[in-house]
């Protein structure tokens, strides 16, 4: 009787879910915009009075995590429709859905703040509310109301998932679905990447979508162009690293390896030279974590005799050639196109100069676009985004933040460092050398994107990072 009522609840929900879906397309379709919260709150209810039905409010958040994880990886190449000033997309339909279900679950069991104390994380926590909160304060000061409202709304979004991830991978196991999850869809970018390349065909998603045939080879999978893909194929070429080398099945060794070379040469296809170059930094970190500890001390003693050999042989020539591009940037009329490197230069000099204005307190969140655009101190060539991830926190928020989100990664490093130094343990090794290199992989590769804010992998990077860190913090509460 109980499936038999089940079952029926199963059919019936799926005819209203298919007829929900239908007056979605319609109203998209006919731009009927004012319909589209009402059926998207029909939906919702509708699905969450079935799921109830089947599971418990616990489960039920575990699955839309999972489900929100994966949609993370499809950007808005899904259900994207404009409301307004805002797009609203599967990721953002979930992500709510997900704040919601767990609001609802841990105020039912009261567990909220045993949520907070219990991930052993807790002044990370409170870093992630000050820069929230102070985003806020920052508005007062803004001279783009609504450009900063859109970036605090990314800013909100990003740090609701980390926390969301830390509260839901609780485990090792639980930890290497997530690794799972974030490869397993890599495997479908990369198959589009490859598309993207042989066939020079681009997703309405792209930048490139439309642009003359020489840039359509470009790889961009379902991202916005080739840097912003490259930074995401650096993290994952160190995950599948991570994964061969410590995976006992040979068929799984043999896979992720293969994996790894393919996303190494989508990465060249990328043209990235950000992402290349954090290649070569995160393998030389991966070097130095697999020699033997008598030979560490040796390779930083000469890595460190050749930066200052190389600094002796080459300052001059360096410092000359910084001088020799700044005046050339400054060539450049306000109306001109400037060459790629020069407009960089120019981006991070005016974004230096707002600093100075502000008294290291930022010009306020989201509102160096308008500043480039009305209060530009050096030419851009109509290119209004920073480029810089962390140029782009110490002008929007100030230094204050800027080294508090430094210290965020540099915390982790240390702790995963000092952890993987006493495991033998080929699961932890994963795990570890996986969050580690990553880290060094983005931190190099981020100074590559237009904006890192609106990058969703980067918030799911950061929690799958946290919450490995709350997992080997509270090894002994894992079971």
């Amino acid at each position: 009787m109980g499936n038999n009522r089940t079952g029926s609840k199963t059919i019936g929900f799926t005819v209203l879910f298919i007829g929900c879906l239908t007056v979605l397309y319609v109203t998209t379709m006919y731009k009927l915009t004012w319909i589209l919260p009402i059926v998207s709150i029909w939906i919702s209810i509708q699905l969450g009075v079935y799921l109830k039905s089947v599971m418990t409010l616990d489960q039920l958040f575990r699955k839309v995590m999972y489900a929100l994880l994966l949609s993370t990886f499809l950007n808005q190449s899904v259900i994207s429709v404009n409301v307004g000033a805002f797009s609203l997309f599967l990721y953002r339909i979930l992500l709510l859905l997900a704040i919601i279900l767990y609001v609802c679950t841990a105020l039912y069991n009261k567990r909220l703040t045993v949520d907070f104390n219990r991930s052993g994380l807790s002044y990370i926590w409170l870093f992630f509310g000050g820069w929230l909160l102070y985003g806020i304060l920052s508005v007062l000061w803004s001279l783009s109301i609504m450009a900063s409202i859109k970036y605090l709304s990314l800013l909100m979004m990003g740090i609701a998932f980390v926390y969301l991830a830390s509260m839901t991978f609780k485990t090792r196991l639980q930890l290497k679905f997530f690794l799972a999850g974030w490869l397993g869809m890599t495997v479908v970018l990369v198959g589009i990447g490859f598309v993207n390349y042989f066939f020079a065909i681009q997703l309405p998603s792209s930048g490139l979508y439309g642009a003359s045939v020489h840039k359509l080879t470009y790889p961009t999978a379902v991202f916005f162009n080739q840097n912003d893909f490259a930074v995401y194929l650096g993290i994952s070429f160190f995950f599948f690293l991570a994964v061969a080398k410590n995976a006992k099945r040979t068929m799984l060794k043999g896979s992720t390896f293969l994996l790894s070379v393919m996303v190494l040469m989508l990465l060249y296809l990328t043209e990235s030279r950000a992402a290349m170059l954090a290649v070569v930094g995160g393998g030389l970190v991966y070097l130095f974590l697999l020699i033997p500890k008598r030979w560490k001390k040796l390779m930083l003693l000469t890595l460190f005799g050749l930066f200052v050999l190389g600094s002796l042989l080459f300052a001059n020539r360096g410092i000359a050639k910084v001088h020799l591009l700044m005046d050339s940037a400054g060539e450049y009329g306000f109306d001109e196109v400037l060459p790629s490197n020069l407009a960089r230069i120019n981006l991070l000099r005016n974004t230096f100069y707002y600093l100075l204005d502000s008294y290291g307190f930022g010009i306020g969140a989201g509102n160096i676009p308008y500043y480039l655009e009305h209060e530009s101190y050096f030419p851009t060539g109509n290119v209004y985004q920073v480029h810089n991830w962390f140029a782009e926190i110490a002008g929007n928020f100030g230094l204050v933040i800027l080294l508090g989100y430094l210290f965020v990664w540099i915390y982790a490093f240390i702790g995963f460092y000092r952890i993987y130094q006493r495991t033998n343990s080929s699961t932890d090794k994963m795990l570890l050398e996986a969050s580690m290199i990553g880290m060094v992989s983005f931190l190099i590769s981020s100074i590559s994107p237009s904006s890192v804010m609106n990058l969703y992998f980067h918030w799911v990077f950061l929690g799958f990072i946290l919450s490995t860190l709350s997992v080997y913090k509270n090894k002994k509460l894992e079971s």
